[in-house]
């Protein structure tokens, strides 16, 4: 089964206005949670200025996927069917900046009729008003397929046919592609050995980039698929983040191991360097905020992975500072940073959410948010999901029936919310996998 995945940089669809006290003569609403159910096929929405749920969609299936959209108003919910469908859940949430504050538009919540099917849905990202939806394909000693990426108009969703375009792979691979803007796409390459399909014991995992220009017969603007240079390629690449222009990947561990950071320098094109793990751990999900200095992956030799990794796009190198060791040599399992970058929440299977301030890896605060759990894929059991909101982690709590809020900039607990059933999956939660 396929693993679902979001952009670490992409805005989150739960978003909500300042907290404390503005500058101003009215009430700054928060805004809507998306979450799903682990028994019920559905998805629901939480009103966070009532506590009140509010909506719920039927899904074929319990405990659908979500991946956020830039801007937050949009949320791509993957619905586990046998057609490999993506949704698009309208949050019916409009933002206008005061400086001060942000107000906040309700709008009308609806699911909308529009859908993109293919074969095994994985990795979607969102960046410059598109949305990339990335269909693996399937194995291809099993059957023949069609992996593909659809890049979706965010803007163009509010009409009956919305704009998008298709870039066809040319095999099955676990991939991405990343809108770059300027009609650009940077798109992964897949393994000539996976793809020939003689060797099932070869990985999915793509080894390198392209940057394409979009459109008819998708133009090859650079390439960084080249085994040879160390700047140029990522063997066994998954996790990914954007800082400031850099885009960093996750590369294969070992004394070649490395993240691959990517940028456009100012009339020169696209330059690439690899930035060497501390030791021969590697990374394999990648969490950031578009302004941040840092990023944080999950590090380790292989799952569970047991520690975090602090990551400057801009460094010569990375030392063992960077690392920090999971509590109890527990699994990193979810974790996300605030909107500014610089504080870190890391919910644990011992169940609880630790707070940390990135530049000094300081712990600031731990809460018992939920009763301990098992975070391993496929796990039987419910699993919580944190999602950051803001300067807010919301955590859920299957067991209890309850999305608990915790503030990270005061470092206090907000909302308690009963909401019934089994509340897990969070639209925009964090996903350590």
């Amino acid at each position: 089964m396929m693993r679902f995945y979001f952009a670490a940089g992409a805005a989150l669809a739960l978003i909500f206005g300042c907290t404390g006290a503005v500058a101003h003569d009215h009430t700054v609403l928060r805004g809507r949670l998306v979450f799903a159910d682990h028994e019920k096929p559905v998805v629901r929405v939480l009103d966070l200025d009532t506590g009140e749920v509010t909506h719920s969609f039927d899904m074929p299936k319990p405990n659908p996927g979500f991946a956020s959209t830039e801007g937050g108003r949009f949320v791509v919910v993957k619905t586990g069917d046998e057609a490999g469908t993506l949704r698009f859940l309208d949050t019916g949430l409009r933002y206008e900046s005061h400086g001060d504050h942000v107000d906040i538009d309700k709008g009308e919540v609806k699911l909308l009729d529009f859908s993109v099917t293919g074969d095994r849905p994985a990795h979607v990202i969102s960046k410059h008003g598109q949305v990339a939806l990335f269909f693996d394909g399937d194995r291809p000693w099993e059957r023949k397929s069609e992996p593909r990426a659809v890049f979706v108009e965010l803007k163009s969703l509010d009409r009956k046919a919305p704009a998008s375009e298709t870039w066809a792979s040319p095999a099955p691979q676990h991939g991405i592609a990343v809108p770059l803007g300027r009609g650009q796409a940077l798109i992964s390459v897949p393994n000539p050995v996976y793809a020939k399909g003689e060797d099932r014991s070869a990985s999915s995992r793509p080894d390198g980039f392209e940057i394409l220009q979009r459109g008819k017969g998708w133009k090859r603007l650079a390439s960084f698929n080249d085994p040879v240079r160390a700047g140029a390629s990522c063997k066994l690449f998954h996790g990914y983040a954007e800082s400031k222009g850099r885009h960093v990947f996750g590369c294969t561990e070992g004394t070649e191991g490395g993240m691959l950071v990517l940028s456009q320098e100012r009339g020169r094109g696209w330059a690439g360097r690899k930035l060497a793990y501390p030791d021969e751990r590697r990374v394999s999900a990648i969490k950031g905020r578009a302004g941040g200095r840092h990023l944080v992956g999950n590090y380790g030799a292989k799952g569970p992975y047991t520690a975090l990794l602090r990551i400057d796009p801009a460094a010569a190198s990375l030392a063992e500072g960077d690392i920090l060791a999971v509590p109890g040599g527990q699994p990193a399992c979810q974790f996300d940073l605030d909107a500014g970058g610089g504080r870190l929440a890391n919910l644990t299977p011992d169940g609880k959410l630790r707070v940390y301030e990135i530049a000094s890896w300081k712990e600031l605060a731990t809460f018992d948010a939920v009763p301990a759990f098992d975070c391993q894929y496929g796990a039987k059991t419910p699993t919580p999901s944190l999602g950051i909101v803001g300067n807010s982690a919301f955590v859920s709590d299957p067991t209890n029936g309850r999305i608990r809020e915790y503030h990270l900039d005061t470092l206090k607990q907000g909302l308690d919310m009963p909401v019934g059933g089994m509340p897990a999956n969070l639209a925009g939660g964090g996903d350590a996998g």
